[in-house]
């Protein structure tokens, strides 16, 4: 039985397809070009062929992203657009889609998350594609990732080199002229370990960019680097900011030297416990281990030595760790250390503590803090196992979507549902369509015109039908080119992906490409997320579009063409007839020629159906009651 908040998750799915309509009331110039749609290829298997990345928007993610992406070179030989790309390499996972339905079977998906984000981004990923997951974070990996048995398929990135987004002037200053994303490292920096099924393609993106990069030859291997990786992350924070004003790290390390190396020294056991953690399966046996030459942690003077070639590699140690970031995540970093220090069962057993580091919690962090770092447990990561998320299907595009289950409708019916939807325009007609399509809802459809259906026996050339005002006037373009912010990009990018993939509705766009032209734009960070050629002079949009005299147009010279080969265009009123065809035909009843009255509303205020008059008969008001009514404004 379908819940009502899975019916509101399908709304959602449905204003991303129409989204990537624009209705367009004036434009410059669109060159959209009837090119053959069919050469245009729109198999599934061949979008996406490098993969996903997950958390694009972040640093990390953004970096990854422009690292496969690379812009597409303008070749102008033919008057359509068969040389260029359809889609980029990878796909940027919108939110709310789950990883690994938009890529095919075998390619990584890039997860560039917070360590305490992998158990959710696990759940949300389509289980057959959990095996190309590729975690690019600070993770411990016999912490964060013992709760699954296939854990040795996990390809895991333990990072040494960071990423901004604004550029730094000789003065150091930030600026936000500079929208890419920056590497940070240095070739005095550790190398970045990459462990897992998917691990030498990451090295080949990473090495690509200059950044040094091992491949462990174990388990075991990647947690001895992740251990000294948290020993960086537990220290450095704290010490740069245990002094009346912040410091930075190249600072630290000329005025306190000595203590950092009685900090190791005093935490180094806890260090090789951790480093000798097994990473075992949730049914408690090991993965298998292969032979390698690193048994352990190190010595003391091992363990500096990688703190200071790590600290140095930052903008040659010119950066300050995040006070904020510390004091949020001081159970991951400071509590685990601390919980492996203690030499009793009792961790709130200060004497057995290292004072040392305790005390610099106190300074920095403050005696609340200190406490919840204590309460750390040894192998809490801070989840119950649950799975919070759930995931839906769109089975006729083959997508996942996911959502946060409400508390369960104890009012939930054994028998059929009805949903009543206000409006038959391209919204309403697809609800309906998709609705109707389950078999278990009855699903009613009230418009005011009174042609929604073709008439019986008649054909395509003199069947009439109204599809509604938004819908009769739309240009129907699909695109998503210049939409701000990103998420608003992404929704228009996932339409067009429901359109490429509808088992019926793939069979209506023209993929033709959209020529643009505008003012002169930099679209380097765009290129990454959307496909892009330009810009483009006029004898290239001469060959895209032979049939107009861009040289002697009037518009402004310093405007420039650019190119989007993913975009096209639809008939709208014949998807309009379609989709209310289908509906028909799977049970769904337009009533036309309807004026609505008023909501009605049961005892508790919400929307419990309508009432409505006909133009046959005004005088007799109908009172139809629903499960869920949908109207121009969202369900009720």
């Amino acid at each position: 039985m379908m819940r009502p908040g899975h019916i509101r998750l399908l709304l959602l799915l449905f204003f991303a397809a129409i989204s990537s309509n624009a209705w367009l009331t004036t434009t410059h110039h669109s060159g959209l070009q009837r090119s053959r749609n069919s050469e245009i290829s729109s198999h599934i298997d061949e979008r996406y062929p490098r993969g996903e990345v997950i958390g694009s928007s972040g640093k990390i993610g953004s970096f990854i992203l422009n690292s496969i992406n690379s812009p597409v070179v303008p070749i102008v030989e033919e008057s359509n657009n068969h040389q260029y790309p359809q889609c980029q390499p990878a796909a940027a996972t919108p939110r709310g889609v789950s990883p690994g339905c938009l890529s095919p079977g075998n390619t990584p998906l890039y997860a560039c998350i917070p360590s305490s984000a992998i158990r959710t981004v696990w759940d949300a990923t389509v289980p057959h594609r959990r095996k190309d997951l590729v975690f690019l974070c600070n993770c411990i990996p016999s912490r964060h990732l013992n709760f699954d048995s296939s854990s040795s398929d996990f390809t895991i990135c333990i990072l040494h080199f960071g990423v901004s987004h604004a550029s730094v002037d000789d003065k150091g200053t930030a600026s936000s002229s500079q929208p890419l994303p920056i590497l940070n490292t240095s070739p005095q920096s550790p190398a970045t370990v990459v462990y897992g099924r998917h691990a030498t393609t990451l090295a080949e993106i990473l090495k690509r960019d200059g950044i040094s990069v091992e491949i462990a030859s174990s388990a075991q291997h990647l947690q001895i680097v992740a251990a000294k990786k948290l020993a960086w992350s537990s220290l450095f924070w704290l010490l740069c900011h245990d002094s009346n004003e912040p410091m930075t790290v190249k600072e630290v390390w000329e005025s306190k030297s000595k203590q950092i190396h009685e900090l190791v020294e005093e935490m180094l056991p806890a260090l090789e416990r951790l480093a000798s953690e097994p990473w075992t399966k949730h049914d408690g046996t090991e993965l298998p281990t292969i032979s390698t030459n690193i048994k352990s942690i190190g010595k003391v003077q091992e363990v500096v030595d990688y703190l200071y070639a790590y600290s140095m590699s930052m903008k040659h140690g010119q950066i300050t760790p995040s006070l904020r970031l510390g004091l949020n995540e001081i159970q991951e970093r400071n509590g685990v250390l601390l919980s492996l220090m203690a030499q009793s069962s009792d961790d709130t057993d200060r004497a057995n503590l290292p004072q040392l580091q305790l005390e610099m919690i106190r300074r920095v962090a403050g005696e609340e803090s200190l406490e919840r770092c204590l309460a750390t447990a040894k192998t809490d990561d801070g989840r119950d196992g649950t799975n919070y998320l759930e995931r839906v299907s769109c089975k006729a595009s083959n997508l996942q979507f996911l959502y946060y289950p409400t508390k369960k409708n104890s009012r939930l019916k054994t028998n059929q549902l009805s949903v009543i939807i206000v409006g038959a325009g391209i919204i309403g007609s697809s609800l309906a369509h998709h609705l109707s399509r389950r078999g278990d809802l009855k699903v009613t459809v009230l418009d005011k015109s009174t042609n929604l259906l073709p008439k019986t026996g008649a054909t395509d050339e003199d069947d009439d039908i109204y599809p509604g005002v938004a819908t009769s006037s739309s240009f129907a373009w699909l695109n998503a080119n210049d939409k701000f912010p990103l998420s608003y990009m992404q929704l228009n990018q996932l339409g067009m992906e429901m359109w490429h993939r509808h088992e019926m509705l793939k069979e209506y766009p023209v993929w033709s490409g959209a020529l643009i032209r505008k003012e002169k734009q930099d679209l380097r960070e765009k290129d990454s997320h959307y496909v892009c050629v330009g810009p483009l002079g006029f004898d290239d949009a001469m060959c895209l579009e032979p049939g107009i005299d861009f040289e002697n147009d009037p518009a402004d010279k310093s405007s420039e063409f650019y190119f989007y080969p993913e975009e096209g265009f639809i008939e709208p009123i014949e998807v309009v007839k379609g989709l209310r065809v289908s509906a028909k035909r799977n049970g769904a009843n337009f009533i036309g020629g309807v004026e609505i009255d008023s909501l009605m509303r049961n005892k508790d205020g919400k929307v419990a159906g309508v009432e409505y008059t006909t133009t046959s008969d005004n005088s007799n008001i109908i009172r139809a009651t629903a499960d869920l009514v949908i109207g121009p404004r969202g369900p009720g």
